[in-house]
């Protein structure tokens, strides 16, 4: 698949799954000079860490009509679609990315999936994102394959460096570089680890 089908096809999928959501907030508010705002991985903390006052989100058992079906014979299909969901994060609704994170897990491992959605982080989101929850702010990502070398697919494990930019209203407010390793299970590939370079 070609950067530009690929990119057209992030677009169109994420445009899908916020068509019901709107911002009135005008593209010069959004400030984007900010591009570190969240840099927890969800599921990087240790599931003894227990938040007292938010409880982890609960893994999706469907992925969003938009998004299903997905060719999970093809890896890069499969890593799109998990990436897209993972980082369409509706801040006006969500407590934090994690609970973006659990809604792509029936496109992960049974492992990945429950490991991301018995942990929560050890703070709060950060001032960034409390700025667009109170805007209601929604951001969007776009989706590109890196350059970035990976080691060979083989027939049980594929890896792949996505470069993701997230926009509010079409400006762009977070960047970054993403790895992902994908495993091969009964129902074709499964995301076992999506995880910031």
């Amino acid at each position: 698949m070609n950067r530009t089908h690929t990119a057209t096809a992030v677009v169109l999928l994420a445009a899908t799954i916020l068509s019901g959501c709107t911002n009135s907030q005008s593209p010069d508010e959004h400030d984007s000079s900010n591009f570190t705002a969240q840099q927890w991985n969800p599921g990087s903390v240790s599931p003894d860490v227990s938040d007292p006052i938010r409880t982890p989100p609960r893994a999706a058992t469907a992925l969003p009509k938009v998004a299903a079906p997905v060719d999970r014979a093809d890896p890069d299909l499969v890593a799109i679609a998990a990436l897209t969901i993972w980082f369409t994060w509706n801040t006006g609704a969500d407590a934090g990315p994690n609970d973006a994170a659990a809604r792509a897990a029936p496109l992960l491992t049974v492992n990945y999936a429950r490991e991301i959605t018995s942990t929560t982080a050890k703070s709060s989101p950060g001032a960034q994102w409390l700025r667009w929850a109170a805007a209601g702010s929604v951001l969007v990502p776009t989706i590109t394959r890196d350059d970035e070398p990976t080691p060979p697919q083989t027939d049980e494990v594929a890896n792949r460096a996505y470069r993701v930019s997230q926009t509010i209203d079409d400006v762009p407010v977070n960047q970054s570089v993403v790895a992902v390793i994908l495993r091969r299970g009964t129902d074709g590939w499964e995301v076992s680890r999506i995880q910031n370079k």
